[in-house]
């Protein structure tokens, strides 16, 4: 591997995280929306298009049906059961996830900058 394969491997984790935290966000904004599917990402080893076994890549992003009921008959998105379906979102648990994601993330920046510094003193040395 070369030195310019960990910038490969810290951009995927980028834009994994970024993935990630983008299902986190309209988790939250659509704690109230009836019938919102909770997204959940899947992430795998590797780069599929590549071949290469390091790095990470999102495998998918999967919409779950999980809802709490309430009963609301004079609501207009109420079934005809008279229930209202909004989400399953556990508050609580997408910001940890969020906060996890973020983290990941300025890990993987730290992870471009310190390649970077490498590059930058081994040119140094060399001039």
């Amino acid at each position: 591997m070369s030195i310019y394969g960990a910038f490969d491997i810290a951009g995927s984790g980028l834009q994994a995280q970024r993935v990630r935290m983008d299902a986190v966000t309209a988790n939250l904004a659509n704690q109230r929306t009836p019938e919102f599917e909770v997204m959940q990402v899947r992430f795998e080893a590797g780069d599929p298009d590549s071949g290469n076994p390091l790095g990470v890549h999102v495998a998918g992003v999967d919409r779950l049906p999980m809802f709490n009921p309430v009963k609301d008959p004079d609501n207009p998105a109420a079934r005809e059961d008279g229930f209202v379906y909004y989400p399953a979102v556990d508050y609580a648990t997408a910001m940890v996830d969020g906060i996890e994601a973020l983290r990941a993330y300025e890990a993987n920046i730290q992870a471009v900058e310190a390649t970077r510094s490498i590059i930058d003193a081994g040119l140094r040395v060399l001039a």
